[in-house]
């Protein structure tokens, strides 16, 4: 295995002696560094790129701007195509799903509440969509901060950080099913579990969650997979991880934000395979990554607030499809 370190803003490909540290851990292929998505003009580059997604049909990334109100979209060879400016119908976008008809439901702030909203493929405001149901009597207000799609496009997976709870529900926001992401919510206090990114590949539901260093795993209706992940700062230890993908290999890639770090770990047998890229501002390394994205070509993109950044690495195995 080999890790990417940065000293004095330089950054190297050095053989990690850390991976032999790590039990049971196992070669797979090395993740190199390939671009850094950017704007057509210097002077207006990514604010804050809260999330990255990838439409795995059409090839096309699309990155969440927080700063700058705006989601950014580019193609599959990491061009620029154009942007959603928000304003008046939201602000602050934090996450978004696109449908298999590039529909696009965004989490982000609605007047003075976090909520869902629909978009059509040009960026047009369609509606709000609120979560309703029995699912949801006892719950406080929603604070939805992540937001995922079935590959049909038929069932939304939201992220609540006030309820420590992963929703299902289908397209209007009708809850099927409520997953509790703590042991007892009532005994939560602000602050104790932080929620990170809700992910679905193939036929898994992908949700991180940083401040147990924990990716809990479900299947399509919310039913228990695995719990990948074991908490700490040393070699191979997921320590705030932020989000995960699903390759077609059966691998899981994690970003860790506390470690400035990727991982990959095997789903089925638990174990940490590799990791790769480390802490810098130079072509490849990181600072505080928020996000992930596998795409259909085996690239991955990582979003970092620092800078703006939006990197891809290639060298993976294609994402997860529906078998």
């Amino acid at each position: 295995m080999r890790l990417l370190s940065a000293s004095s803003g330089a950054v190297f490909l050095v053989a990690s002696l850390l991976a032999a540290a790590a039990a049971n851990a196992e070669d797979v292929a090395t993740p190199l560094y390939h671009q850094n998505l950017k704007l057509p003009t210097q002077a207006d580059q990514l604010g804050f790129p809260g999330s990255v997604v990838t439409d795995l049909k059409t090839g096309e990334i699309f990155v969440t701007d927080i700063r700058k109100r705006r989601l950014a979209i580019f193609d599959q060879r990491g061009m620029f195509l154009y942007q959603i400016a928000g304003g008046e119908q939201f602000t602050a976008p934090r996450d978004l799903a696109v449908d298999p008809n590039g529909y696009i439901i965004l989490a982000a702030r609605l007047g003075e509440d976090r909520g869902l909203a629909l978009l059509d493929f040009d960026g047009l405001f369609i509606k709000a969509i609120g979560l309703s149901g029995e699912a949801l009597d006892g719950s406080v207000p929603p604070e939805l901060v992540s937001v995922a799609l079935s590959p049909d496009g038929q069932t939304m997976f939201a992220l609540d950080q006030a309820n420590y709870t992963l929703w299902i529900a289908d397209r209007e926001g009708k809850v099927r099913k409520g997953v509790l992401l703590v042991p007892d919510k009532s005994s939560e206090k602000a602050g104790d579990t932080l929620l990170g990114h809700v992910d679905v590949y193939g036929d898994k539901v992908l949700v991180a969650i940083p401040s147990t260093g924990l990716i809990h795993i479900y299947d399509l209706g919310g039913e228990p997979h695995v719990v990948i992940g074991r908490k700490g700062t040393s070699p191979c230890r997921t320590g705030f991880p932020m989000a995960a993908a699903l390759d077609r290999d059966g691998n899981v890639i994690i970003i860790d934000q506390q470690r400035t770090i990727g991982m990959i770990w095997n789903m089925e047998s638990r174990k940490c395979l590799q990791e790769f890229s480390g802490i810098g501002r130079s072509p490849g390394a990181m600072y505080q990554p928020n996000d992930l994205a596998l795409d259909s070509r085996g690239n991955v993109y990582v979003s970092q607030g620092f800078e703006g950044r939006v990197q891809v690495y290639k060298g993976f195995a294609p994402a997860a499809r529906t078998p």
